[in-house]
């Protein structure tokens, strides 16, 4: 008797039977019962074992069943979608092509809401069966965290990561985190072009000229702003203001500086100088004080809701000093803008007035009729004439309200000089104006009802 006409070998992983053929004379029944007597249950190729009958080999190890290999899950992964500061520095190509030095990009800046980072989940692992019918067993994927950073919050999912305050991205650690505060080295130039920032903004260096600083928090500048402009959603502060008559500081706070020169500087509550305002043009809402060791103004223009208080007023031979209190800038600009509203409205009324005159006379002339496309514009012009007396009655109270509102604020208004007021100084207080000319001490300057009284402020 011969041999075997089939042999069987199984891999070491049991995922893989062949068969090796002693014999040409070979039939399916033989593989196949030689398979199950081995214990072989799963992955059993028969379309395979038919075409190795067709055209056998003999010797050779032909593959005829196949386990199911287990397949591991996948780890979860986080992918940033934001790195933080962009290293590479670029001008803005405006939309006539021009190319726009002041306004270089150089940090990215998220907005609340914006998503920074996405957790792609772990995979769990599927099992698999050897060629007996054993499981061979899978590993699942292992899970990570996103770690939730500074102004950083997780979805209820726990899959993104997104920004709850607008600012700067940083990865610090493997934890993205959202600054509100960009800080600058060095000055504002052509290095770093115009900032506008969605927090609070540190320059280290000055502000040059033409160049623009934006924030929505506070500003502190370590140098001088100059002949450039800065504006805060809340306060300001910097070593000083060089204006040049030219550029602009707001704040809808404070603002803070030890001196202004030629300046523009605007801001709802107060302004603080600790050294001297000259040549330049200050509002404040609250307060102007000007104190440390000079405290002086000279050749400016002043506008305090409530008072303006400084060591000196003018100096000898100096250009005159406007002085204004007890009136708050921004309800002079309203008021100033309804009664030029108010002006060019009743201008256009007039004007809408004489037209419908014309009509009314036409009609008249045509026994009471105008033809339809005039009859059509007589309608308009009457709406219009509506509209406009409607508009004109109610911006008229509106102004009335504001000015009730400058007299009632006027009558706490106060000036205080703590050292010497010089000839040429222009005082007002609501309605009432003083110009001062001799030079006088320590005095205060408040308002009676139909004059500045002036009285000694004893320090």
């Amino acid at each position: 008797m011969g041999g075997p006409k089939v042999e069987i070998k199984v891999d070491a992983k049991k995922l893989n039977v062949f068969a090796i053929l002693n014999t040409d004379a070979i039939s399916e029944e033989d593989i196949i019962s030689v398979l199950k007597s081995s214990g072989i249950k799963v992955g059993i190729m028969y379309e395979k074992i038919k075409s190795i009958v067709r055209k056998p080999i003999v010797g050779e190890p032909l593959l005829v069943a196949q386990g199911i290999p287990a397949i591991d899950g996948k780890n979860a992964t986080v992918e940033r979608k934001l790195t933080g500061e962009v290293k590479e520095r670029r001008p803005v190509i405006l939309d006539n092509g021009s190319v726009d030095y002041k306004d270089v990009k150089s940090y990215n800046i998220v907005t609340a809401g914006e998503v920074l980072a996405v957790k792609h989940p772990r995979t769990m692992g599927k099992p698999g069966m050897d060629v007996f019918g054993n499981e061979i067993p899978a590993k699942d994927g292992k899970d990570i965290k996103i770690l939730e950073g500074k102004n950083t919050k997780l979805t209820e999912d726990g899959l993104k990561l997104i920004a709850s305050k607008s600012g700067i991205p940083i990865l610090h650690d493997n934890v993205i985190e959202v600054s509100e505060l960009l800080e600058l080295k060095g000055d504002v130039d052509y290095s770093t072009g115009n900032i506008n920032f969605p927090g609070d903004v540190h320059i280290r260096g000055g502000v040059k000229p033409t160049f623009v600083v934006r924030a929505d928090g506070n500003v502190k500048i370590d140098g001088v702003i100059e002949a450039a402009t800065v504006l805060s959603n809340a306060n300001v502060e910097c070593l000083g203001v060089k204006g040049r008559n030219r550029g602009i500081v707001t704040a809808k706070g404070d603002i803070h500086a030890k001196f202004l020169e030629n300046a523009n500087v605007e801001c709802k509550g107060s302004v603080y100088v600790n050294g001297s305002i000259v040549n330049s043009k200050v509002h404040a809402g609250n307060v102007i004080k000007v104190d440390g060791r000079t405290g002086e103004v000279i050749s400016s223009n002043l506008i305090a809701g409530v008072a303006v208080i400084a060591k000196q007023f003018g100096a000898e031979m100096s250009l005159t000093t406007h002085i204004e209190v007890g009136v708050d800038p921004e309800f002079r600009e309203k008021l100033n803008e309804l009664s030029a509203k108010i002006y060019m409205d009743k201008e256009n009324l007039s004007k809408v007035s004489r037209l419908m005159k014309v009509l009314e006379d036409l009609k008249k002339k045509n026994g009471g009729v105008l033809p339809p496309d005039k009859e059509e514009t007589y309608r308009k012009l009457k709406n219009t004439r509506y509209t406009l007396y409607e508009g004109i009655s109610e911006m008229i109270a509106e102004a009335k309200a504001y000015q009730e509102k400058l007299q009632k604020s006027s009558k706490n208004g106060y000036v205080r000089a703590t050292s010497k007021v010089f000839p040429g100084v222009e005082i007002k207080i609501g309605d009432q104006r003083l110009l001062i000319d001799k030079e006088m001490g320590p005095s205060e300057f408040k308002n009676t009802d139909d004059s500045i009284a002036v009285v000694p402020y004893i320090i």
